[in-house]
């Protein structure tokens, strides 16, 4: 199952003296990851690396900004594919503290730094819903509004009939409420939905 960063997060650690920021973000497209990027160079025009990896939607992509091949960018993307976490930017902003790390050191910077900063936030799960748009006549709102009193309601409408949309796992319920209006309840649409659930 997928997941997304609740929120933005920013978190450093020092490892010989080389100073690691990691910055998580929320992203929902690959301009508005350009965009975090363009800030981050302003904000840190002396860091020696700005290093990147994100995952966004089906994208993902990663950056070495100097550091050597594989040693920053792939190993923070790793760390974002293992969580299974989408919509997701990591930037680790280095500024070298004149101690080398080597490659296996740098890995373990690099891909250590983005893995704390994730022990920040929540991780919110992306379900699949299904959306039920259902159809009754007036007489039976009460009780099934209480049938329906622990399910997720995401609209009431009332004309000359009550339509209600539902949001639940499965719809399992419509039985029930078939059995409770006689038959005279109508299923008009349902559609599946990736949502994201707020822990």
């Amino acid at each position: 199952m997928n997941v997304r960063i609740n929120c933005n997060t920013s978190h450093t650690i020092i490892i010989k003296k080389s100073e690691f920021i990691t910055e998580l973000y929320r992203v929902f497209s690959v301009d508005e990851f350009n965009t975090i990027l363009k800030d981050a160079k302003k904000r840190h025009p002396k860091a020696t690396h700005i290093c990147t990896a994100y995952r966004i939607q089906q994208f993902e992509k990663s950056n070495d900004d100097g550091e050597p091949s594989g040693s920053a960018g792939l190993p923070m993307l790793e760390v974002l594919r293992k969580q299974s976490i989408i919509d997701v930017c990591a930037l680790v902003i280095r500024y070298y503290g004149g101690i080398q790390l080597g490659a296996g050191g740098l890995t373990r910077a690099y891909s250590g730094s983005v893995a704390q900063a994730l022990e920040t936030v929540k991780l919110n799960p992306i379900m699949d819903m299904l959306d039920t748009i259902i159809e009754f006549p007036i007489p039976f709102t009460d009780i099934i509004l209480n049938r329906l009193k622990d399910i997720e309601i995401l609209n009431k409408s009332f004309t000359n009939h009550v339509q209600l949309t539902i949001r639940s796992i499965n719809d399992d319920y419509l039985l029930d409420l078939k059995e409770i209006t006689r038959g005279q309840l109508t299923v008009l649409s349902q559609t599946i939905n990736e949502v994201e659930r707020k822990l």
